[in-house]
């Protein structure tokens, strides 16, 4: 008896019990009556967003520092020669481009199922796996599933954006486009993801406003030739 109750509290602080049908409360809750104030704060909140990446996507920022040389190393090892980003930036968004693919749709796809497997009673069934979505309560099996749909959202926008930079950015060009395609993966796969299976939802809401201004700001970089 003292062991399942152990269970149950542990179970209870995740919320990963389908039992558990009550989401919390949060900083950015806003009542119907916030017709103002709400898109003003959410507007703020982009601004913001676009200006930290415009500055981390700058050659000399963030992205340029330690992302792009992780690249760049991953290229050295994967393709046994001395391709780098600024040598061989096509390469570098296909290698980029792979990673992301796979977390979208290999491993958070993997994450989705083992949700819908915690949250549904019978388990998870296969004849009719979209069904195992449906009225799962709110918990940890929800936001992973939601988790696997937010990256499957927002990937078709950052391919259509990394297809317009390989097809602009040449080896002379500064990094401003790739260090925002970086940008915007680490942002998804490290911040927004983990925030969101934590619950976390001031970072997951702000994580998610900085990769978008990522993708626009790479796409900016190729309008104003600074690509």
């Amino acid at each position: 008896m003292a062991k399942q109750t152990i269970y149950a509290t542990a179970f209870a602080r995740f919320r990963i019990t389908p039992h558990m049908s009550s989401p919390g409360t949060s900083l950015f809750d806003f009542p119907q009556t916030s017709y103002v104030a709400f898109p003003l704060i959410l507007s703020g909140g982009l601004l913001s967003a676009l200006h930290i990446l415009s500055y981390l996507a700058a050659p000399s920022g963030l992205g340029a520092r330690f992302l792009t040389p992780v690249i760049s190393s991953a290229l050295r090892i994967l393709s046994d020669d001395t391709s780098t980003v600024e040598n061989n930036p096509q390469k570098a968004i296909v290698l980029l481009t792979a990673f992301y693919l796979f977390t979208v749709y290999m491993a958070s796809v993997m994450l989705s199922n083992i949700g819908q497997l915690l949250g549904n009673k019978a388990g998870y069934k296969n004849k009719e796996p979209r069904l195992n979505k449906r009225n799962i309560p709110s918990g940890l099996p929800h936001r992973m599933i939601a988790t696997h749909e937010a990256l499957c959202d927002i990937f078709p926008a950052y391919a259509v954006t990394a297809a317009l930079i390989a097809t602009s950015i040449t080896p002379k060009s500064p990094s401003t486009s790739i260090n925002a395609l970086a940008l915007h993966v680490f942002l998804k796969v490290a911040i927004y993801s983990p925030a969101y299976l934590l619950d976390i939802d001031v970072v997951r809401t702000y994580s998610h406003m900085c990769a978008v201004a990522a993708l626009l700001v790479g796409l900016w970089a190729i309008v104003t030739e600074e690509a």
